[in-house]
């Protein structure tokens, strides 16, 4: 990272003002300019991204500003909340992770806040709209910025009526107001200058989609296939489970089937939203549920330990995955046998993860639409090799889902395994690699195969 982070300082103005002002000039807000550094009335966050200043350069100091965000804390409705009043780039140091990494320190800071959600209000923008989207906010209210300006190119045969130019603004602006942007179209034909104006909104009292009970209660329409779910089932009674752990459990589906086929059957989960759908379905009482993630599971007590929906993919790193495998074995009683689903890097998936091939929509139960779709924020590689091939990446996507009254954006990341390296981080944690299938017909694993169907045997006493 050649930039370092830190709060703003009086010494950095001039050089705050220029970076300001050079980041808006291709922007919507190229006209936004201010004369001295915002200052707040209440608690606020206010952090740079500097550089060695560059020689000839006549601010003060020995360093340039090339990044800014300036957060303002408030409450609403007694919940404290967060706004973005200001993040900017100077343009020869964007695309390097700057805005990113501010907003990661500012949230670090205030993580001990109780946030509910943090904001920002912007104009539509290109580049604003693809950054906002990458980090997890979603668009929650739109309006329009309407210009009568010293520059306008469209006729007005309406004249000047209904526009006097607010105190201390003069051309080349003559008059701006807020307008309501239902039928935007009449507007952008009257006036030359006419912007969206939008809020973004990230939650962060909810931070994944199994979290917010208004998603947990859609998974099982938004999921209606159950091939997984019946090659596990009939895989459970082939190896003859009697007490099966289904880990990551969700909505239940699963684990009520397989309590319906006779087997004991605990369900564990970290989403409180998700476990209250799975509470509530007929044959519920069947199952164990437990709160919790795999440290949670006693020791010795399970036959067969299940992994459906890619929830191996949500171990991301190395050490997060070996714990888990740790934990498993020793949940596993001695010849016990762990299956698990974790798609094919080799594929790579998630270049046809964008809006257009992934939009499903259908009825809500309470009315109305809901439309969903997925969107690819980043790829980051994994450094090394295993066995000679390079290691899969970690894909980060934002699933966004519109409901009749509100738009839900959260970020996902996953781990991209290959073959090799389930295989052997298995055996390092005491399995015994017994099958790779690579569909849900149970098929062989191939090099295009989608999937990496996983079934090993726990070794030892």
């Amino acid at each position: 990272m050649g930039f370092t982070i830190r709060d703003a300082a009086d010494l950095d103005e001039p050089s705050w003002l220029r970076c300001r002002a050079l980041s808006f000039l291709g922007s919507s807000y190229y006209d936004d300019v201010k004369t001295g550094r915002t200052r707040f009335e209440a608690e606020a966050v206010q952090l740079i991204a500097v550089v060695p200043k560059p020689a000839g350069m006549t601010t003060p100091g020995d360093q340039e500003v090339v990044g800014i965000l300036d957060v303002e804390l408030w409450e609403q409705d007694g919940h404290p909340v967060a706004t973005i009043d200001t993040v900017a780039v100077h343009p020869d140091h964007q695309r390097e992770g700057i805005a990113g990494a501010l907003l990661d320190e500012a949230l670090a800071r205030l993580r001990d806040h109780g946030l509910s959600w943090i904001d920002a209000w912007t104009r539509e923008d290109a580049v604003a709209t693809s950054w906002y989207a990458a980090h997890g906010f979603v668009v929650d209210q739109t309006y329009l910025h309407v210009y009568l300006g010293g520059d306008e190119q469209r006729a007005d045969p309406h004249g000047d009526a209904g526009f006097e130019a607010p105190f201390g603004l003069g051309a080349p602006v003559k008059g701006f107001f807020h307008g309501p942007d239902e039928d935007p179209g009449p507007w952008r034909e009257r006036f030359a200058r006419v912007h969206q104006a939008r809020r973004y909104l990230r939650r962060l009292d909810i931070t994944s989609w199994p979290e917010d009970p208004r998603l947990a209660a859609l998974y099982d329409l938004e999921n209606p296939g159950t091939w997984d779910h019946d090659y596990f089932r009939a895989l459970a009674h082939r190896v003859g489970a009697r007490a099966v752990t289904d880990v990551g459990c969700g909505t239940g589906t699963l684990a009520i089937g397989l309590a319906r086929d006779g087997h004991e059957v605990l369900g564990l989960e970290p989403a409180p939203a998700s476990l209250d759908v799975a509470r509530a379905k007929p044959g519920a009482d069947a199952v164990t549920w437990v709160h919790g993630y795999a440290d949670a599971l006693p020791g010795g007590t399970a036959d067969l330990v299940v992994m459906t929906a890619h929830v191996a993919q949500y171990f991301l790193t190395d050490e997060d995955w070996a714990d888990a495998l740790v934990h498993l074995h020793r949940h596993l009683r001695p010849g016990g046998h762990l299956a698990f689903d974790s798609r094919n890097p080799a594929v790579r998936d998630w270049e046809r993860w964008t809006p257009e091939a992934t939009r499903t929509a259908y009825p809500h139960p309470e009315g109305g639409q809901v439309t969903a779709w997925v969107e690819v924020a980043r790829v980051e590689d994994v450094t090394g090799e295993t066995d000679g091939e390079p290691r899969g990446p970690v894909v980060t996507h934002t699933g966004h889902t519109v409901l009749p009254t509100a738009h839900l954006a959260y970020p996902e990341s996953l781990r991209f395994r290959t073959r090799a390296e389930l295989e052997q981080t298995l055996t390092r944690a005491g399995f015994e690699v017994l099958d790779v299938a690579g569909s849900w017909d149970g098929s062989p694993a191939t090099a295009d195969s989608p999937e990496h169907i996983v079934l090993a045997r726990r070794l030892g006493r």
